[in-house]
């Protein structure tokens, strides 16, 4: 982020791209799934309740082509659309009394920002997390038993039965089933000789044709024993869709700014207003998505 000094803050008033730029930042950082999941995302604006009909192709059949005849025109079998509502406003309003002394100083302006990004990135994630019993690819593992090699070669296995696409493939596993699949006496000759880097730094990378993630946000259902909800999915079963929101009316005192994530498809409001009473500015932080099952068949539940 460029350095602002007070002098030019103060002159300059309330920057709300710095601070819309410094957001977008942690919440590029505290994501997961939002990075896996098919997105779509657009510069029109949108509004809470808004339906979005997004189409999704279906496949083709290779055929025969004989001397003198004519081909076929084919029509994909299998497309669709899922319909997706704008369901999701959520928001982190705060106060920030000396706002030119934020902008001016980075480590400043990260203690307003950060908290309220990382609320923002933890509620995405979770409105995506909890798609996960729609999901009707299979599943697999035991309840209450660590995630094993054994495990996700068999979620493999269902993706596979399930034609999914070999590429963009994820395991998004939690913190515990990431420390399971380390110790794994059946992988600790790969990390050993091939990944030294999953034993050195704690990152699993690629792991039976998954790119292997770990988040602190997988569900789990409370019972005897708890249900570890991990997912192995393709892109394509999952879907976020984002808009930006409509300007404020002019003459409500409020100014905005809106910035879209191009690397997330996030896009990313700021709100803010001087609050006499409190006698500081008042900033918001918003972002309006949806959240939908595309398709199905290509996700799987891997329990633990």
């Amino acid at each position: 982020m460029p350095t602002i000094t007070r002098t030019i803050a103060e002159s300059a008033g309330f920057v709300p791209q710095v601070w819309a730029a410094r957001a977008l930042d942690f919440l590029r950082e505290n994501i997961v799934l939002t990075r896996l999941v098919a997105r779509d995302s657009d510069y029109e604006p949108g509004w809470v309740g808004k339906t979005l009909n997004i189409p999704y192709p279906g496949t083709f059949t290779a055929q025969d082509k004989a001397a003198d005849t004519v081909a076929t025109v084919q029509t994909p079998t299998g497309g669709a659309t899922v319909s997706v509502t704008l369901s999701k406003h959520k928001v982190v309003d705060f106060l920030v009394e000396d706002f030119a002394a934020a902008q001016a100083n980075s480590n400043l302006l990260d203690r307003y920002v950060r908290p309220a990004a990382i609320a923002l990135a933890t509620a995405v994630e979770n409105d995506l997390f909890a798609l996960y019993p729609s999901l009707t690819g299979g599943t697999v593992g035991t309840s209450g038993t660590d995630l094993t090699a054994a495990t996700v070669r068999s979620a493999r296995k269902l993706l596979n039965d399930n034609k999914a696409p070999l590429d963009n493939r994820a395991l998004v596993v939690s913190d515990k089933d990431e420390v399971a699949l380390l110790g794994d006496p059946a992988l600790q000759s790969y990390f050993a000789f091939s990944r030294r880097e999953a034993l050195a730094e704690g990152s699993i990378g690629r792991l039976y044709g998954f790119d292997v993630y770990v988040s602190q946000l997988v569900p789990v259902v409370t019972g005897t024993p708890n249900s570890t909800k991990n997912l192995a999915f393709h892109r394509d079963a999952l879907i976020l869709a984002t808009r930006p929101f409509r300007d404020p009316p002019p003459g409500s005192g409020v100014q905005a700014s809106t910035m879209l994530d191009p690397e997330t498809g996030l896009s990313l409001r700021v709100l803010y207003q001087y609050d006499i009473g409190n006698r500081g500015v008042r900033v918001g932080l918003d972002i309006l998505y949806g959240v939908a099952v595309l398709r199905p068949t290509l996700g799987v539940v891997v329990q633990s």
